[in-house]
């Protein structure tokens, strides 16, 4: 199976569904926005959009894409007061939680209360990581539902003083990539739009409802080895979600959304069938990666001894999940042919790396992996 050879088509039909969807909301739509230009349909505030009801979102999230902005449209500012404006930028202001109105005035902007009181703010441009990937420094409203804890309640999370910490790790890990896998950089280039860096209580995720978007959850400790594990793990999803986009009906002889519990019988699985099939792409992509990074001696020291440990409980996490799949009758013959790419990714790198695999302790990690543990376990 040679899943980048189908990717821009899967991509396509993808871009072709949101267009269908916003043109059923809004039959005008593509007098406003260039129904050619397939970049604007990347916009991950564009899913965020069309999966909730409220048509009050749509002009703040195109205004940046349109061929004639309105003069004057409804924005809605988040929790710190900040409204943000895609391929336009940030405007800070001391209206928390509110909506607020946009004006252009000789390319001169302003804001306004619904009351037409000026509202002060500062203002600042979009900013970018390396390969044109768009920084993203707040959470719009939008997306505050999809930050949930353990329990699924929404939480707070801190992305303002997490992000600056950590732009240059995360460009290194990007050219990390970029080197060592070039032919899935290929399509983080065409999937990845923005990255939001936070520090909270969720683990790094990525979800539909934002596609083409990921997140990371970074803290002060981490380095460029976390952002390269994380990127490929994340982006992943992303290109999974792409590729099987339609084709997710299709794979089981079950339900997508089936409780993995109900197959297995096991009562302490969690997830539905799809995100947990969703877990083994993203182990062909993490493993296949970091085996070349090894490889390459891209990294050294500490750095390499931690791809190292990560790879390790990666290469063991990935058998376990092709396992847990090994079920008579589960996957159709769609589903069988990814299944298939999954044990032979597998089985072809550890029959490379199975001295070196074996070779280290990890045992003691927890689902995040830890270097000082590993170290522990490791001397």
């Amino acid at each position: 199976m040679d899943f980048y050879k189908n990717f821009d088509s899967c991509q396509g039909s993808v871009v072709d569904s949101l267009k269908m969807l916003l043109y059923q909301r809004h039959e005008n739509i593509f007098e406003r926005i260039d129904f050619e230009d397939d970049r604007i349909y990347l916009e991950p505030l564009l899913f965020a959009y069309i999966m909730q009801e409220e048509d009050v979102w749509l002009d703040s999230i195109i205004y940046g894409y349109e061929k004639n902005p309105k003069s004057k449209i409804r924005v809605f500012s988040n929790h710190t007061g900040t409204v943000y404006i895609p391929q336009i930028g940030y405007f800070y202001t001391q209206e928390t939680n509110n909506e607020l109105f946009l004006e252009s005035k000789n390319n001169i902007f302003f804001i306004t209360d619904n009351k037409g009181r000026e509202v002060s703010h500062s203002f600042e441009p979009i900013h970018f990581f390396d390969e044109d990937i768009e920084m993203v420094k707040c959470q719009h409203p939008l997306l505050k539902k999809i930050f949930l804890d353990a329990q699924d309640e929404i939480v707070d999370v801190e992305i303002e003083k997490t992000y600056t910490k950590h732009i240059d790790h995360a460009n290194k890990a990007i050219q990390l990539i970029k080197k060592c896998f070039p032919t899935y950089f290929d399509l983080i280039k065409k999937t990845i739009k923005k990255i939001m860096i936070f520090d909270g209580e969720p683990n790094s995720f990525a979800n539909i409802h934002a596609h083409n978007m990921i997140f990371l959850n970074a803290h002060d400790e981490n380095d460029e080895v976390f952002f390269l594990d994380h990127i490929l793990h994340e982006s992943a999803h992303v290109v999974y979600n792409t590729l099987t986009y339609n084709s997710k009906f299709n794979l089981f002889n079950y339900p997508f959304n089936t409780k993995f519990s109900e197959v297995t019988g096991d009562l302490n699985e969690h997830g539905d069938l799809y995100s947990r099939f969703h877990g083994l792409f993203t182990f062909i992509i993490i493993n296949t990666c970091l085996e070349s990074v090894i490889d390459n001696k891209a990294l050294h020291e500490k750095q390499n001894e931690e791809v190292i440990g990560r790879f390790s409980i990666n290469m063991q996490r990935f058998k376990t999940g092709i396992d847990m799949f090994d079920i008579p009758n589960l996957l159709t013959n769609e589903g069988q042919d990814w299944y298939r790419l999954f044990v032979n990714t597998f089985d072809q790198i550890y029959e490379r790396k199975s001295n070196l695999i074996n070779s280290v302790d990890i045992s003691n990690q927890s689902y995040v992996f830890s270097y000082d543990l590993f170290k522990q376990a490791n001397k």
